[in-house]
């Protein structure tokens, strides 16, 4: 398995993987499903593998992409000196889903971010489980942070 940018012939595929993302996303949180719009996903694909400050990874079996990572990097608001990178979300296939493909895409995503010399990096992941995020990213070596989020009235 490897960890690369997505090529530009590999918008549809991961555009699939995307939808798979947001069918999983959409067991715990319904409004994924009908919020889900194609030429926006696509939109945010293209930004996030044009605009230096974000990153799309697929992650592929062979050649074929069976999953991704993506996020971004930010200035610290305190000291502009400093950088913080997150992810924002991550998606493996079922059946390629292990600690070790896991590993894989953040290793990938944290080389990214090394470029910038961020020093800290936090994830999250709007859309899956928060519980198994939150296990995954531990057995990493990340530590509890503060990420709550409610509806806007």
């Amino acid at each position: 398995m490897i960890v690369r940018p997505m090529r530009p012939d590999e918008i549809d595929v991961t555009v699939n993987l995307f939808r798979y993302y947001a069918q999983e996303a959409e067991s715990s949180n319904p409004r994924f499903g009908d919020e889900f719009d194609v030429n926006s996903v696509i939109k945010t694909i293209r930004h996030r593998t044009i605009n230096p400050m974000n990153v799309w990874l697929n992650l592929y079996a062979n050649s074929r992409p069976v999953g991704f990572i993506t996020g971004s990097v930010a200035q610290c608001p305190w000291n502009h000196t400093i950088f913080y990178a997150h992810t924002e979300m991550f998606f493996i296939l079922r059946e390629h889903r292990n600690m070790n493909t896991f590993r894989l895409l953040v290793d990938e995503f944290e080389t990214w971010a090394n470029q910038f010399d961020a020093q800290h990096i936090s994830a999250s992941d709007m859309g899956v489980d928060p519980d198994r995020t939150q296990k995954l990213f531990s057995h990493l070596g990340f530590k509890d942070g503060t990420f709550l989020y409610r509806e806007c009235a």
